[in-house]
């Protein structure tokens, strides 16, 4: 029985022996690395913008309206034309003025001529004097009579404001009175003396040289001047076409200077402020904006805020009509480490990052954050700049986690 136990126990003891010396050719199993994308921090620039949309338009217009009413004789300009100040426009048939004009002449001749002969004293001249008043009188009746019956068809086409209409018919009245003085002096020239023939005498030439100033500049009228320096941008009249005083001619737009509107929520008016300078992108091109009106009342119809900024455009490189973006600067910081934001992650409401070290291991660090954008994020502290980050494969890795880093391009 001894005997049996031995050999069982050696047997036991040489199977032990051989495990042992098998393990010795096993290999220990080794840690596996993690692929992961990094990057590296730097010192850069790092700003937070909001951005607006809006449209360029002419920020000047000047409505060129006719001093008076007419029918176009000639057009000089057209549509997109470069004017300059006093350049010609238009003009408009003077037929009607000029017989005014000539009218008015002869009318003053004869109240001068009357009122010579009036004040020369000659009693044999006075039924020649109260005749020639009397003519005149006509002369200066029929040509507001003419006038009145003109603006008349004009008011009733609604072509002239009811303020020169008023003017017009005061005018004849004025006249039909005279007339009617005249011709009682001139059917009771007995009845009348000296000084009453001088006085009426020298009414008659005042209101004749009032008349004759009046017509003559009427014909400076017909021709119509810019008053600015511009582009014709409308256009409302063609040749032999009436024209009133209603209805502005031409408008004439400087395209030296634009304007932007943008709209606004009440919870962004309060970042904008007259006189402040803004980023304008026009066709990709970046150019300087200056507000101009900040409303301090919202716009019924949109429940917005209007907001008004200039643009120069001297350089005539932009259209009305074209698209912008309009950035306004919320906070800046020029020389700061940065990361992408993605890095970034938070735990128990602290943020964090991984750094790779020297052993290509992942260093869970805590950091202080700043300034975000919508790709990269401000690190005021608890990394230097040329730090390796992890950017990618965040959610494989855990703090101390062996990995293989892979850098990712900017």
């Amino acid at each position: 029985m001894k005997k049996y136990l031995s050999l069982l126990l050696i047997l036991v003891f040489n199977i032990m022996w051989l495990v042992s010396c098998g393990n010795k050719d096993v290999p220990t199993e080794q840690e596996k690395s993690i692929a992961v994308s990094v990057k590296k921090s730097k010192n850069s620039g790092i700003e937070n913008k909001d951005t607006f949309t809006g449209t360029t338009k002419v920020a000047t217009e000047t409505s060129v309206t006719a001093e008076m009413p007419g029918i176009v004789e000639k057009i000089y300009v057209s549509l997109g034309q470069e004017v300059k100040k006093g350049d010609v426009l238009l003009t408009l048939k003077g037929n009607d003025v000029n017989n005014s004009v000539n009218q008015s002449k002869t009318a003053l001749d004869l109240a001068q001529a009357n009122y010579n002969n009036t004040t020369s004293g000659s009693i044999e001249n006075q039924k020649n004097q109260l005749e020639n008043s009397l003519k005149l009188a006509q002369l200066q009746y029929d040509e507001a009579k003419r006038n009145y019956d003109i603006y008349t068809t004009l008011h009733q086409a609604d072509a002239i404001s009811e303020d020169q209409y008023k003017k017009i018919e005061l005018n004849f009245n004025q006249a039909k009175q005279q007339l009617e003085i005249a011709q009682k002096s001139y059917t009771t020239s007995t009845e009348k003396s000296i000084p009453e023939l001088q006085e009426l005498a020298e009414k008659q030439l005042k209101q004749a040289k009032v008349s004759y100033e009046i017509a003559s500049k009427n014909l400076d009228k017909l021709t119509l001047v810019s008053p600015v320096n511009g582009i014709i941008t409308t256009k409302n009249f063609d040749s032999n076409e009436t024209i009133s005083q209603q209805q502005p001619v031409f408008i004439i737009s400087s395209p030296n200077t634009l304007e932007v509107n943008i709209n606004v929520a009440q919870a962004d008016i309060n970042k904008f402020s007259s006189g402040q300078n803004l980023e304008v992108v026009i066709d990709g091109q970046t150019v300087n904006g200056k507000v101009q009106y900040v409303p301090l009342v919202v716009d019924p119809k949109t429940s917005l805020y209007q907001i008004k900024i200039l643009i120069d455009n001297s350089s005539n490189t932009f259209k009305a009509g074209m698209s912008t973006e309009v950035n306004l600067s919320l906070e800046k910081n020029e020389n700061t480490i940065i990361v992408p934001k993605k890095a970034v992650f938070e735990e128990d409401g602290k943020k964090y990052l991984y750094i790779v070290n020297d052993e290509k291991r992942a260093i869970k660090t805590s950091v202080e954050t700043g300034i975000e954008t919508a790709n990269d994020i401000e690190i005021i502290s608890g990394i230097n700049s040329d730090n390796t980050i992890v950017v990618g494969g965040i959610t494989l890795i855990n703090d101390g986690s062996k990995v293989f880093p892979v850098e990712k391009e900017d």
